[in-house]
């Protein structure tokens, strides 16, 4: 009887797997044409051989602390196997039961070595600093002033943790890439968006691409905002989705501050951010007004000389207060 039709006589996955270790002790001309046709008799055949590799391949990509069992194995039943000529021992060695236990080693093992990361950073800015963060996928991340991130590259995913502050994300396309906060986790595949997170609110705001914004916890529905898209989320509820100038997303990263019908109270704490104003308000009115405009970060004057010609406000050493 021919080594093709003893395999083909038991079940593919053991097949599959004396084939592999034959192939790693070296094939004869004759077996290699036993292989093949056993290979192309059947599509469960290509199956089972498919899996083993992929179940090899995993084995060899492990560190050494969880492939070393199965380094040992292979290595014990290769001696025995060149002494009885991969006969009985093989078949005995290789059951369906013993098959299905290292499978299920094989599949704990990869689970736990998914689970490590490939790369981890942890990047923090202090008031008024800006800083800029490539990563080895090809992505990088632009960090507001007074921001905290945990950057996480797994090898099926890639997470950052944003701890508080703002940042804009580039993202190159491959593994899903996860923003999350307290509040919400944000999805993409490729695009490029900023996220804000404040003790209150979480706000996402799109450049390009497309991304997916799930509230916390999972339960609440979400939504895809598209590039020119803004949204904010508190107390666990989604804004109406607004409109944006794309080339505004993340204009702080130019040294701007863009306001679009603002309080007074809420423009002043966003330069606080980046540098003591010495700002005061004397009335909670006068911090209710709303303002609008572009502003450079770094020319406060600027703003404080603009206010009293576009709101109804006097600046007195840094009061504002009513005409």
């Amino acid at each position: 009887m021919s080594s093709s039709t003893e395999m083909t006589q038991i079940d593919p996955d053991t097949a599959a797997a004396q084939w592999l270790l034959r192939q790693e002790q070296g094939l004869c001309p004759a077996e290699k044409l036993h292989f093949k046709e056993w290979l192309s008799s059947h599509p469960a055949h290509q199956q089972a051989w498919q899996d083993m590799q992929n179940i090899d391949r995993l084995i060899s990509e492990m560190p050494p602390s969880c492939s070393q069992h199965f380094a040992k194995q292979r290595k014990q039943l290769a001696a025995k196997a060149r002494r009885e000529r991969y006969k009985q021992l093989i078949s005995a060695y290789f059951t369906p039961r013993l098959l299905a236990g290292c499978a299920l080693s094989v599949l704990a093992c990869s689970y736990w070595w998914l689970s490590l990361p490939s790369y981890q950073q942890q990047v923090q800015t202090a008031r008024g600093q800006m800083l800029e963060q490539y990563l080895p996928d090809g992505s990088h991340v632009e960090l507001d002033t007074d921001s905290q991130l945990e950057i996480a590259l797994y090898r099926d995913k890639r997470e950052v943790r944003l701890i508080k502050g703002q940042a804009m994300f580039h993202v190159s396309k491959g593994r899903p890439f996860h923003v999350i906060t307290d509040q919400a986790k944000v999805s993409v595949l490729g695009t490029q968006f900023s996220v804000r997170n404040t003790q209150k609110q979480i706000q996402v705001a799109v450049q390009s691409g497309k991304v997916a914004v799930q509230p916390k916890p999972a339960a609440l529905p979400g939504l895809i905002l598209h590039a020119g898209e803004v949204v904010t989320l508190a107390n666990n509820a989604l804004s109406p989705v607004q409109s944006i100038a794309p080339a505004a997303v993340g204009s702080w990263r130019h040294g701007r501050l863009n306001f679009d019908n603002t309080t007074l109270a809420n423009a002043i704490a966003e330069f606080e951010r980046y540098t003591p104003t010495g700002l005061r308000i004397s009335d909670p009115d006068i911090g209710g007004l709303r303002i609008s405009g572009s502003f450079e970060i770094k020319k406060l004057q600027q703003f404080t000389q603009a206010l009293p010609q576009v709101l109804p406000v006097k600046i007195n050493n840094g009061e504002i207060s009513a005409p």
